[in-house]
């Protein structure tokens, strides 16, 4: 018997009756898969576009100059369209610091962690974070000085911001924990404290730098030379 449908049976059409269109046929996972990812990429691109405009309006006017109509207007976006990356300039000043504190705590582990000791790796950490923003003050404002003036970040920044210094002090701590057990660290010092005071240091004499440029006052000594100085000093202090 001739199958529905084929040249030898079944109903025929109803002259002048168009036939029902056949149904979609679903995309293939992967092509869902493709284009979820691409328009993920697209949206990374449009948010990373609206974070470096965010800065560019920062370093021109502070934080008084930074609205969002601002930003928008320099990524060449609409405010709505702003919107749906970023909620307030709270929300802008926030991701701009953890992004950078993220760049910096990668840049510091690497440092530490090729250094030859934990006492070693103190001196590697000022240098390493010096360096980084000696030529970059603006990226050192951008993560430690704009979102104090901006008052309380969200939680979830706030979160992660904790998150990474822990990080960053858990591998130098324990650098310094082995130094102890190796009796390579003078005695009495604990290395958690030598951790934080080596952050300390470099953190001072980045803001130092960046006060000094912000007035246009000149220094005596360039950061560079503040920086060998403190190295200098934890090496002679913390190594038996």
């Amino acid at each position: 018997m001739p199958s529905p449908g084929s040249s030898g049976g079944g109903r025929k059409p109803t002259p002048g009756r168009r036939r029902a269109p056949p149904a979609a046929t679903p995309a293939p996972a992967a092509g869902r898969s493709e284009r979820e990812a691409r328009k993920a990429r697209r949206q990374e691109g449009r948010r990373q576009d609206i974070l470096v405009a965010a800065r560019a309006v920062l370093v021109r006017g502070g934080v008084s100059g930074l609205t969002l109509e601002a930003v928008a207007a320099e990524a060449d976006l609409s405010k709505p369209s702003l919107f749906y990356y970023f909620r307030s300039k709270e929300d802008l000043v926030g991701a701009l610091a953890v992004e950078g504190l993220e760049r910096e705590v990668k840049v510091l582990e690497a440092a530490v962690t090729a250094a030859a000791s934990g006492v070693e790796a103190l001196a590697a950490l000022v240098r390493a974070r010096v360096d980084l923003y000696t030529d970059d003050l603006d990226g050192f404002r951008v993560v430690y000085l704009w979102p104090q003036l901006m008052g309380r970040l969200s939680e979830a920044h706030q979160s992660r911001i904790l998150a990474l210094s822990g990080q960053l002090n858990d591998v130098l701590e324990a650098r310094l924990q082995a130094d102890a057990r190796a009796g390579r660290l003078a005695p009495g010092l604990q290395p958690r404290r030598l951790a934080n005071l080596a952050w300390t240091v470099a953190h001072g004499v980045l803001s130092l730098g960046a006060g000094l440029e912000h007035s246009g006052v000149g220094t005596r000594f360039t950061l560079s030379q503040l920086r060998d100085e403190a190295c200098a000093v934890l090496l002679r202090s913390s190594g038996q």
